[in-house]
């Protein structure tokens, strides 16, 4: 079929497209095409005469949307070539050499990587000795295998399945960091409620022995809140006062009375090769990590070097899984690495062509990618350093209330991310994606709020999943859109590889850490004017409100269960003699609280401590609530 003789030459030309945004504002431009020759797509679509003239909608509503779908053609972000021949470096000297050389260095680069981070990751965590060779027990911060804490009536009935109190010792190796060590949950101590505060109790003379032993050998001095260590308990037998102090960054808490158990370190053990080494490894792998990102200009090399090195970090190093209740905790924090790595992988997969492959192709800002990503990066992916920091412990509005400084916090969070997704709406509408963003956000915000009214279930939005809603507004090529989304791939990969894929809908019992559950309560018919200085009484609730079929007592005296069973009432002088104690009613205070249990397992809370007082044998009657 012939050329129509009424078209001449000009007709015959292709119609020119408008080039990008970019190119036109970009006096680099220019000389950086061609230098990605393995990726190169364009960043948005271009607009061309052959696209038909744009009808645009008429009315008040109809020029809202247009304004709303942004202008066209799109004007995409540009990241600022600030200092080009040190932005432009990388690629021009890729540009040098050929495509098998630069994956050779590359490859070679990551495995010298990995053999710096197995020889540091197993002198830090996988060879602990002592001087005498001993085997000695991994702890994390918040556990003591001498004295089981998880609940007050774990170590059983004058905590007998907690013996022996004294002649017993425990050679053990700390983490570093561990000056904080708190229970998340309400503990009692006596008459004082603890959370959110070091569980140490008493000082370096002996230390009430359900304290955290890490805690306490940081406040001691044994070990190092920076690198950790190695040390050796005692059990020291029982203790009538245990004074609160302040060292080394710990502040103890005060208990004034009787407790069965108690244990001090001992000083004269000599540690070798102990040091946990996690900030040097994490050091090491930033610094690492920043190189590698400078040089390579491969979106899909970049994202896969960083997501290994920052998987492997977390695991081995700057925030490990829990292993320490485990037989052989090096060999299951492997196990659970590979675990989990699999669905990581598949996830960031899904990440790299969503929201890194958009913004990573042709960038030429090489040194604002590995400033302000891979920091952005370490701040999310050391979330336990960084966040934690926060009077935060998770969103959930129990525990955003019960922090002190956690309104303000959350307040300044959420004010943040208002910000940022104020920031990355305009991006989203110079790129003329408005609409496409607006209809995605939309389903998942409102399946969001529908999740958030099933009956009997919590919404909990981890930060993994924090990350993987901030990441698809991250697509585009901007200073603040590199720096969200370094952000937001170091939180979901902390999250993902730490704790895991946990549900977004949770119920009571998974977020009750062992605190309170706002049972039924028994309560003490003793009070200040009947109490005799001997008898002590309960009785118990006749309707019950949780559905429980209570069928004993539980009796805690000075927060070690002394009493189980159907009786109401305990004379304190029997309770002297059975404990092989000496009347000593009138030395020191005595704590009281009370709980109930049923046949089938199920365990009350028990009530704030009522406190007979030594000093005039009165007694004070318990505040009101659990503990």
């Amino acid at each position: 079929m012939g050329i129509p003789e009424t078209l001449d030459d000009d007709a015959l030309r292709p119609v020119p497209t408008i080039r990008s945004y970019s190119a036109i504002n970009n006096p680099l431009a220019d000389e950086a095409q061609g230098i990605l020759d393995d990726e190169s797509p364009l960043l948005s679509p271009s607009f061309s005469a052959a696209d038909g003239p744009v009808v645009l909608p008429k009315g008040r509503i109809g020029r809202l949307i247009n304004f709303l779908r942004g202008p066209r053609p799109p004007r995409p972000s540009t990241v600022s070539l600030l200092y080009p021949p040190i932005q432009l470096f990388p690629m021009k000297l890729g540009r040098s050499v050929r495509k098998r050389t630069r994956v050779s260095a590359i490859v070679l680069y990551l495995c010298s990587w990995f053999l710096i981070f197995v020889f540091l990751s197993r002198k830090s965590r996988f060879s602990p000795l002592v001087s005498s060779g001993e085997d000695i027990e991994l702890l994390e911060c918040n556990n003591n295998p001498l004295w089981m804490t998880q609940n007050y009536h774990a170590c059983g009935l004058d905590a007998k399945n907690c013996d022996p109190f004294s002649n017993t010792t425990l050679s053990f190796r700390c983490p570093s960091s561990c000056a904080g060590a708190a229970k998340y949950s309400m503990s009692a101590v006596g008459t004082e409620n603890v959370i959110y505060k070091p569980y140490v109790i008493g000082n370096e003379d002996g230390y009430r022995a359900d304290s955290f032993i890490c805690a306490a050998a940081v406040h001691a001095g044994v070990i190092s809140q920076l690198n950790g260590g190695c040390g050796r308990v005692i059990f020291s037998g029982p203790r009538d006062e245990f004074p609160k102090s302040s060292q080394n960054g710990v502040e103890t808490i005060e208990f004034d009375s009787y407790f069965p158990a108690s244990y001090v370190f001992d000083r004269s053990l000599v540690a070798e090769n102990c040091l946990d080494l996690r900030w040097a490894i994490t050091g090491v792998n930033i610094a690492l990590s920043a190189i590698f990102a400078y040089f390579v200009y491969s979106p899909a090399a970049f994202f896969w070097g960083m997501f290994i090195m920052g998987f492997w970090t977390i695991v081995l190093a700057s925030d490990p899984p829990p292993t320490n209740k485990l037989p052989n905790p090096g060999a299951e924090v492997i196990s659970i690495a590979f675990e989990r790595l699999l669905p990581t992988a598949f996830i960031g997969y899904v990440i790299m062509n969503v929201a890194i492959r958009p913004q990573m192709t042709n960038i030429r800002a090489q040194m604002t990618k590995a400033v302000l990503w891979v920091g952005a990066f370490w701040v999310g992916a050391l979330n336990n350093y960084t966040f934690d920091e926060l009077p935060l412990d998770r969103f959930v509005a129990e525990d955003i209330k019960n922090l002190p400084g956690g309104i303000v916090a959350i307040t300044f969070v959420l004010l943040a991310i208002f910000l940022g997704a104020c920031g990355q709406t305009f991006t989203i509408w110079k790129n003329n994606k408005f609409f496409p963003y607006l209809a995605g956000y939309s389903i998942v915000f409102t399946t969001l709020i529908v999740m958030a009214l099933v009956p009997e279930e919590t919404l909990r939005i981890h930060h993994y999943i924090l990350g993987l809603l901030i990441l698809p507004a991250t697509a585009f090529q901007s200073s603040i859109s590199i720096l969200w989304q370094g952000l937001a791939v170091g939180m979901f990969l902390n999250g993902a590889t730490r704790w895991g894929y946990d549900s977004i809908l949770q119920t009571e019992y998974q977020l009750n850490r062992g605190g309170p559950r706002n049972t039924d309560l028994a309560h003490f018919t003793t009070n200040a004017t009947n109490f005799d200085g001997d008898w002590v009484a309960w009785d118990y609730p006749y309707k019950s409100h949780d559905g429980a079929n209570y069928t004993g007592f539980s009796l805690l005296i000075n927060d070690v269960e002394r009493y189980r069973g159907p009786h109401m009432n305990i004379s304190l002088m029997e309770f002297y003699n059975m404990t092989n104690l000496e009347y000593q009613g009138y030395n020191y205070n005595w704590y009281f609280r009370i709980g109930m249990y049923s046949d089938e397992g199920e365990w009350s809370d028990y009530t704030r401590a009522a406190t007979a007082l030594a000093h005039n044998g009165s007694w004070v009657d318990p505040q009101p609530g659990p503990s």
